[in-house]
């Protein structure tokens, strides 16, 4: 759907002494899994800079004016502050560079690269969720860094549906229900994607974390994750600060048993093979797939 397409952050400013390049990391899904808590699992690490977050200070209608070149007419649900709206979505985490191309297309790696300015012994990245989904990413993305490392957090398939389905209709109430949840259904494709990406990248620059997994043991989630960066694992948060709740809830919808039934056979094929292919994701940590049995 194309209400899901967002347009790329503003470049930040690059502070005196630092460099720009390719990112270090890149999280490219899925979305509504977890990813905004994990990055902000990321961005406690002493040695991951997050440059992109808007200077402190600045004033609500700045900040609107922003919005409006990032996102045009598009609101955020009511009762949220465009402060933190911009902050949240255009802050630290999401750049959405390829989201808008629509196809392959060669560009310059320095216009992605200069979202990444860093001081020395720093690792600089992003989180843009809708990478994963786009076909058209992951071989623009590997022109453009071929060498980052790749993070994905899957979640429960039916719980990042509802999820998604909530989020959703909170930002377009007025989209048609059926394309939003076809939608969705293909997002939740989890194999099919990391296959495509898989296609571009090798298996070594890819991790993938549960988020089940990372809600259980936090802190031995975030070690393994700073390991894969090969930054030091010991300065993994405490568990108190990991589980600080940084993202928004909304209003899940009431999905009837033969539509949640369906759906679920629908993935299964494709759940089949990703937990086949990814042996330390743990089936029994996804509720929803006791329905297959």
């Amino acid at each position: 759907m194309l209400s899901n397409v967002l347009p790329a952050a503003l470049p930040p400013q690059i502070p005196a002494g630092w460099r720009t390049g390719p990112p270090d990391f890149v999280g490219v899904g899925a979305m509504k899994a977890g990813t905004t808590w994990w990055w902000a699992v990321l961005a406690r690490h002493p040695a991951i800079a997050t440059p992109r977050e808007p200077p402190a200070g600045q004033s609500e209608e700045t900040l609107a004016e922003l919005h409006q070149r990032q996102y045009g007419n598009r609101r955020p649900p009511a009762g949220e502050p465009i402060t933190a709206l911009h902050r949240r979505l255009y802050g630290t985490k999401e750049v959405h560079f390829f989201d808008h191309y629509g196809q392959v297309e060669q560009i310059d790696p320095a216009a992605y690269h200069r979202y990444f300015p860093r001081p020395p012994g720093h690792l600089a990245g992003e989180w843009t969720p809708r990478y994963m989904y786009d076909f058209w990413t992951p071989p623009m993305l590997r022109a453009a860094a071929p060498d980052t490392k790749l993070l994905v957090l899957l979640r429960d398939p039916l719980e990042r549906l509802l999820s998604a389905l909530g989020h959703n209709h909170a930002w377009a109430p007025s989209a048609p229900p059926a394309a939003v949840i076809d939608h969705q259904f293909h997002r939740s494709l989890y194999w099919r994607q990391l296959q495509w990406l898989l296609a571009h990248f090798p298996r070594e620059q890819l991790l993938v974390l549960q988020y089940e997994q990372c809600v259980a043991d936090p802190v031995a989630q975030a070690r393994r994750t700073f390991t894969f960066l090969g930054l030091d694992p010991r300065a993994a948060p405490s568990a108190g600060e990991l589980t600080k709740r940084v993202g928004r809830s909304y209003t899940r919808p009431d999905l009837s048993p033969a539509t949640t039934d369906a759906f679920m056979r629908a993935l299964a094929p494709d759940l089949a093979r990703l937990l086949e292919e990814f042996p330390d994701l743990d089936a029994n940590l996804w509720p929803s797939l006791r329905t297959l049995a």
